[in-house]
């Protein structure tokens, strides 16, 4: 039974984007009674995390949420992992390309009807009791016994809820994100590729070309400023400034023409710090945020949901009083942990193959070229790049 805005939600999500659109759904599936907020009525047209991983799949397998998703997407079967214009191994593995806005928008689909869906921003939560009251701009109210936090990394109300954010690593990335297609007119004949650069002079971590929907997209990830002006000149000659920068990948794909307006993302690295609200909780990159280059950002937003939905909110709901204390148990969750760390893990030793010339780092790069051969067994059949 859908509840009104005068009577109390078990949980109040703020955010539906994934991470929001997701949990709602789920936590809807099994009685609980949800409000939504958000903004948007229809998530807008913004550049973020554009392609799903095999673990990602597997988890929205196991949500059942991953049809909606599927409409617009591109379905990859192998990657081809080049360097110094050859493909140096051809991986087959399942991966989808998908915009974001067509991601958020097809899980939104999924939320059922009974979930309380409120087109606002949250200006304000506060604690009374043990409910938690959330303000929107236009006045609105409601009330819940948890309030999740999904919104992202923008937005002012983590300074508004007394959170910090412990910067980590400040201009962690770049993303550049464009449409290509082959300048002769003919089809590309790979799904998806990864081209490294031969060294760091240039501080990019590596370019991935891949299908979305009926297009092929390109995502150029460099450790640059949004201020540098190698950045505002990508963005004016995206084709010109894709040769200087890996002067040999027309080797691999052949001539290309840019086909959109380049879109940009920056990623600082932080993590949330002061959780000490009862019935407020952070997920996603509320909490912790991601570099792309990693590819473990969607991965940090499922298992957010999973841990929160399925081991968490039927304890918490099961229980009077939801302090901070009994949050912490979601935070120090094993598999959250992790994924949490191990992403700051992984985003900073790409960072320095991307950026670090000293010895160590020039032979971890020289090692990657030599795995990536090593496992290749095409060469001997004739492949593309032998």
């Amino acid at each position: 039974m859908s509840h009104t805005a005068r009577t109390p939600a078990d949980v109040i999500i703020v955010g539906a984007g994934l991470a929001g659109s997701a949990a709602a759904t789920l936590l809807a599936r099994q009685g609980v009674r949800v409000t939504l907020i958000d903004p948007w009525q229809a998530f807008p047209d913004l550049f973020r995390a554009e392609k799903l991983e095999p673990d990602q799949i597997a988890l929205l397998r196991q949500f059942g949420l991953l049809d909606a998703l599927l409409p617009h997407a591109g379905h990859i079967h192998q990657i081809w992992e080049a360097e110094d214009g050859r493909v140096l191994h051809i991986e087959h593995r399942e991966q989808f390309g998908v915009s974001y806005q067509d991601m958020v928008n097809g899980m939104r689909s999924t939320v059922p009807a009974e979930v309380d869906f409120v087109v606002g921003r949250v200006e304000k939560i506060a604690s009374e009791g043990e409910l938690q009251r959330v303000t929107l701009a236009d006045g609105q109210e409601r009330t819940a016994r948890i309030v999740a936090v999904a919104c992202g990394t923008g937005g002012d109300l983590h300074a508004r809820l007394g959170i910090q954010r412990r910067m980590i690593q400040k201009d962690q990335s770049l993303a550049f994100a464009f449409t290509i297609a082959p300048a002769d007119g003919s089809p590309f004949p790979f799904d998806a590729v990864t081209y490294y650069p031969d060294g760091s002079a240039d501080r990019v971590f590596y370019l991935t070309l891949f299908r979305l929907g009926n297009v092929m997209r390109a995502n150029l990830f460099v450790c640059w400023s949004g201020t540098d002006a190698s950045t505002r000149a990508f963005v004016r000659e995206p084709r010109t400034e894709l040769s200087r920068l890996l002067p040999k990948l027309a080797g691999v794909i052949g001539e290309v023409d840019v086909l959109s307006r380049v879109e940009t993302g920056r990623v600082d690295l932080y993590r949330a710090e002061g959780l000490d609200q009862a019935g407020v909780v952070l997920l996603a990159d509320a909490f912790e945020s991601v570099c792309p280059t990693t590819g473990m950002g969607l991965t940090k937003v499922f298992t957010d949901v999973d841990v929160f939905c399925h081991e968490c909110m039927p304890r918490w709901l099961a229980t009077p009083g939801i302090g901070a204390q009994t949050l912490s148990g979601f935070y120090d969750h094993p598999r959250k942990r992790h994924v949490d760390d191990d992403s700051l893990r992984v985003a900073w030793a790409n960072r320095q193959l991307a950026v670090n010339n000293a010895l160590p780092w020039r032979m971890r790069r020289a090692k990657r070229r030599w795995m990536m051969r090593a496992s290749s067994f095409w060469a001997t059949s004739g492949s593309p790049g032998s």
